[in-house]
């Protein structure tokens, strides 16, 4: 599988997209002011061409997978005569989603993937980097796990029981970042284990563990079933230790680059000699290194190499745990005339999470309606597309009123 390349910014990507574009502002569709579903009917990309630059919070869809069933639908997605051709199409909509997405949102997408002479196609793949080739970022690849899945006759490899779902964000997602962890939180199922207060000294053995005691949280590890770290008994204030470490390296004329290299360490060594919110103090193993480079006296060996056995203090998020990127939840029971319901719970968790109360949340394949019925009881605003009238009566009996643009 090729290596993703950036080829392109985002704001090269738009400019490209708007220059294609043959909407002008008046073809544009008016924007939902309450809860009730808008719903726009055919060609998905005609559709998405309808909706104004910027305007959605959130993107949550699961289209029809390829070739797997046939809608009888002209312009169908999903009855390609290739694989290729239907990620085409769909990397094609993501062009479109991009367009319209606000600089802060978000695009879960799930959709699964096909065999084609007993060879497994790689589609969800291969989608995930055509946009990332488009100018995409891929934050999440959320493994949609299910319990209930179908049972599966094969006897020559593993079943299926997982599809993934893709979070995707704009090229400016650090600078402008939307992610309500808060409103997804799971919450624990036990307080945990009940922990001493921070600083108390762990007076047990090793039991022959003591190759994995480190000098950093990272190097953590478990002593009959409790949990410590190893630190300095004393420490000493950075801008003192800073400032000796200096005049010591100004008497050996050493620069910071060659302790690296000594210690063959990459961009290490220069922490050890600032002041500032980038510095820090060597370890106790790094400080005996540096007195064998630097050559200086004993004034503070003993406070940088005394060490003890401290019990980690582990506090759980008083609001719950974040859920993660392996989601187990059931395939949607319905009586729908519809063959494949989104389990409510994904549109759940993308709106909780990345639309504001104020925002727009978009299904570009709204299938059974089921994204619009959960933003609906989240009070937020939404845009549904759909290619085949047929699904009209089902999206209106889940969404209650809607309005056809």
């Amino acid at each position: 599988m090729q290596v993703v390349q950036q080829n392109y910014s985002y704001n090269v990507l738009i400019k490209r997209v708007k220059e294609n574009e043959k909407s002008s502002e008046n073809d544009f569709v008016s924007l939902p002011v309450d809860t009730v579903s808008n719903l726009l009917i055919g060609d998905v990309v005609e559709q998405l061409n309808r909706i104004p630059d910027k305007s959605i919070s959130v993107v949550v869809t699961s289209p029809p997978y390829w070739n797997l069933r046939d809608y009888e639908v002209e312009n169908q997605i999903g009855k390609e005569k290739s694989p290729q051709e239907y990620v085409e199409k769909m990397i094609k909509v993501g062009d479109e989603i991009l367009r319209i997405l606000r600089d802060d949102g978000a695009y879960f997408l799930n959709v699964g993937d096909s065999y084609v002479d007993k060879n497994l196609q790689m589609i969800p793949s291969r989608i995930a980097i055509g946009m990332q080739n488009r100018g995409w970022l891929l934050r999440n690849q959320i493994i949609w796990y299910k319990p209930d899945h179908m049972p599966s006759p094969v006897k020559t490899r593993f079943s299926n029981t997982y599809e993934p779902v893709f979070l995707f964000t704009k090229n400016d997602w650090e600078k402008k970042v939307r992610f309500d962890i808060d409103a997804i939180r799971i919450p624990h199922k036990t307080q945990g284990a009940i922990q001493k207060p921070k600083g108390d000294a762990y007076n047990g053995k090793f039991r022959g563990n003591e190759k994995n005691i480190g000098a950093s949280p990272g190097a953590r590890m478990s002593v009959s079933e409790e949990k410590y770290t190893l630190k300095r008994k004393k420490e000493l204030p950075l801008n003192i230790i800073c400032d000796y470490l200096r005049s010591w390296r100004e008497k050996r004329k050493i620069g910071v680059q060659e302790i690296d290299k000594i210690l063959r360490y990459k961009h290490t060594a220069g922490h050890w000699f600032r002041k500032d919110a980038g510095g820090s103090l060597p370890s106790p193993d790094d400080w005996l290194k540096l007195k064998k480079i630097l050559n200086f006296d004993a004034q503070y060996d003993k406070e940088m190499t005394e060490t003890k056995l401290v019990l980690q203090v582990v506090q759980n998020h008083p609001n719950g745990k974040n859920p993660g990127d392996l989601w187990r939840i059931n395939t949607a029971k319905t009586g729908y005339e519809h063959f494949a319901v989104f389990p409510e719970e994904i549109p759940m968790m993308a709106i909780k999470s990345c639309c504001p109360p104020e925002g727009i949340v978009l299904d570009p394949f709204a299938g059974s309606g089921t994204t619009g019925k959960v933003a609906k009881e989240l009070k937020r605003k939404s845009i549904l597309i759909e290619l085949q009238s047929d699904f009209v009566k089902i999206i209106k009996k889940r969404c209650g009123e809607i309005k056809i643009m």
